[in-house]
């Protein structure tokens, strides 16, 4: 006899069985002539299936699953093993990393998850039965491990995989068993694992994408969509902002708030009624409203690893730093969540999404009627902005020298960030390949001019955090330490070397850009 043994997985296509064992029974006919079966104990639990509000746990083979019972219960599904861990404690979700209980489990997740935090994505409820399958000398020499899963509000897609495993020494038994139920039109050999499977499931719906951009599409409509995306994004984190889920949540926001003054100012003119400037001057409150939360966040998120860069002072000098940082993280964040969460910010955005689906909806209808030549299209807009906003970065960057001030610098930044979002937006009307190649460069530009800006900007900053320390009047908050201090200036130097490494990588990468190249590729690209 062998001594070895492989499994083989079916999915059973049928109406669920709930695992009754009559079912079970009928459905196992084809192999009933010549083996008799016997039915282990119905088991069944329900369990709330977790993920980041990105999905990064599904997209990398990853199910985390909550079950509730005499203890709680994590357990961590991918395709190579399952982790659990009992919990001393019923969770709370959504919950980051840090919030779980200190596991392997937790360890497993960790590189997943990110800064992100996990919540219910879905509920469900399972049920298993192992069957054992019994040779006419009555010794069980296969056991099929049947299993259902139930999502709520997915009845129709309830997932039934049965697993065969034969008892070592009868993998000849076990081959019989799957060769009948492959014959079997109720039956399907397993494509994909279990895991995949469930991911499917559970998966949170996406959003119906808008009609695909042409370089036909009329002009007003391709800048509303735009709009109205970012406006969907600005929608979608306000809730995880002023829960103050996870730091995400507000740079997605954030982000979202940056794209849409950016398309306003470049391509906002094509809007009928005046839009753009009705509604500039809100999104720029909202930018500005959104900054100290999100610089503070940025400095907490690098808090961890800010004492790898100390060379005379501890890691823990910093500790009353990262204290001042939360305080003022959290006023801040009160001041924000204030505006997020009134009335005046909720029908302001709601209008504001009323008005893109009306231009979008009367712009079709326009050009339905009108002649082609009489209404802008955004492929003519795209090749026109697109080149303009370059020529604005060409200019600055060949002003940029080693003397040139930091201000010139900034400008240059936001330049950059503009075209880039200009090649986002307008991404489906340019030629792919130099798209491809034109982004690709801006982006290792925009990098170092992010890294010049975040030096400085981080050691300014540090100098105005000690200020405020030294200043503080709060009863309750005691002087900070000499020794935290001292280590605050080291980082402010550190961040200042930051900077000056930035400036001195630029000019080189500048070249790259402002190149012959580049600008062939540019035009190249274009529609």
């Amino acid at each position: 006899m062998a001594n070895t043994s492989e499994s083989t997985m079916f999915d059973w296509r049928d109406d669920p069985t709930d695992c009754d064992a009559d079912a079970i029974t009928a459905a196992l006919a084809p192999i009933t002539a010549d083996y008799d079966l016997a039915f282990g104990a119905r088991r069944v639990h329900t369990a709330t299936y977790l993920d980041t509000v990105d999905g990064r746990l599904g997209s990398r083979g990853l199910v985390l699953t909550h079950e509730r019972g005499t203890a709680d219960n994590l357990a961590l599904l991918s395709r190579e093993q399952v982790l659990t861990a009992v919990l001393p404690e019923q969770p709370h979700w959504p919950a980051r990393i840090e919030q779980l209980h200190e596991s392997p489990l937790r360890d497993a997740l960790a590189d997943a998850m990110w800064i992100r935090a996990v919540g219910p994505i879905a509920h469900g409820r399972t049920v298993s039965r192992v069957v054992a399958v019994l040779n006419s000398d009555a010794k069980t020499v296969v056991r099929i491990h049947w299993t259902e899963v139930h999502i709520d509000g997915h009845d129709d897609t309830a997932v039934a995989r049965l697993e065969i495993k034969p008892l070592l020494g009868y993998q000849h038994d076990a081959n019989n068993v799957a060769d009948a139920l492959r014959a079997a039109e109720s039956f399907d050999v397993a494509d994909r694992d279990f895991v995949d499977t469930l991911i499917a499931v559970t998966a949170q719906p996406t959003a119906q994408p808008p009609p695909p951009m042409t370089a036909d599409t009329p002009a007003a409509a391709a800048v509303a969509t735009a709009l109205h995306g970012f406006a969907d994004a600005i929608a979608a984190n306000v809730a995880g902002v002023v829960d103050d889920v996870d730091t995400e949540f507000l740079h997605d926001l954030r982000v979202a708030v940056r794209r849409t003054r950016s398309m306003l100012k470049l391509a906002g003119d094509v809007l009928p009624d005046g839009l753009k400037e009705r509604v500039e001057p809100d999104f720029r409150l909202l930018g500005d409203l959104t900054t100290p939360t999100r610089d503070l966040d940025v400095y907490l998120l690098d808090l961890p690893t800010l004492g790898d860069h100390l060379l005379v002072g501890e890691p823990t000098d910093l500790v009353p730093f990262g204290e001042h940082l939360r305080r003022q993280r959290e006023l801040e964040l009160r001041k924000l969540v204030r505006v997020l969460r009134s009335k005046r910010f909720t029908d302001f955005l709601a209008t504001w999404r009323e008005s893109l689906t009306a231009v979008t909806a009367v712009t079709v209808t326009v050009t339905a009627e009108a002649t082609e030549s009489s209404t802008p299209t955004a492929g003519a807009l795209a090749s026109q902005r697109i080149m303009k906003t370059y020529k604005k970065v060409v200019r600055l960057a060949k002003a940029i020298t080693p003397d040139s001030h930091h201000d010139e610098v900034h400008s240059l930044r936001k330049r950059c960030k503009e075209l880039r979002y200009l090649l986002e937006v307008f991404g489906p009307v340019c030629e792919p390949e130099a798209h491809k190649a034109t982004v690709k460069d801006l982006k290792k530009l925009q990098d170092l001019l992010g890294d010049f800006q975040d030096g400085e900007m981080q050691s300014a900053g540090l100098r105005v955090f000690a200020t405020q320390m030294l200043e503080s009047r709060e009863p309750t908050v005691a002087a900070p330490p000499a020794a935290t201090l001292l280590a605050m200036g080291e980082l402010s130097a550190h961040f200042a070397r930051q900077q000056a490494s930035a400036r001195a990588a630029l000019t080189d990468q500048l070249d790259r850009f402002l190149g012959s190249k580049a600008r062939h590729r540019i035009e190249a690209m274009l529609p």
